[in-house]
């Protein structure tokens, strides 16, 4: 990566919830845990880690959760 778009990709911005569900996804929730955790349908859930995915530029949830943790978004 170059480091204009290294320093892109490390300042990806996380909403509350979303930042709840990534942190629910680093220890293995699944969307019906997530759902229920945070008081949302599963398929809510669903949707929002498929929207952290997307910001963390992840392939699937396991490399997302990887991402979380080594930009310390999750404690």
């Amino acid at each position: 990566f170059s480091q204009s778009h290294h320093r892109t990709v490390t300042t990806t911005t996380l909403t509350s919830r979303e930042s709840a569900v990534l942190q629910l996804l680093c220890k293995g929730c699944s969307n019906r845990e997530i759902g229920r955790e945070l008081h949302i349908a599963e398929t809510t859930a669903r949707d929002y880690v498929l929207a952290v995915i997307r910001k963390m530029n992840a392939r699937n949830r396991t490399a997302c959760a990887v991402e979380g943790i080594r930009r310390r978004l999750v404690s």
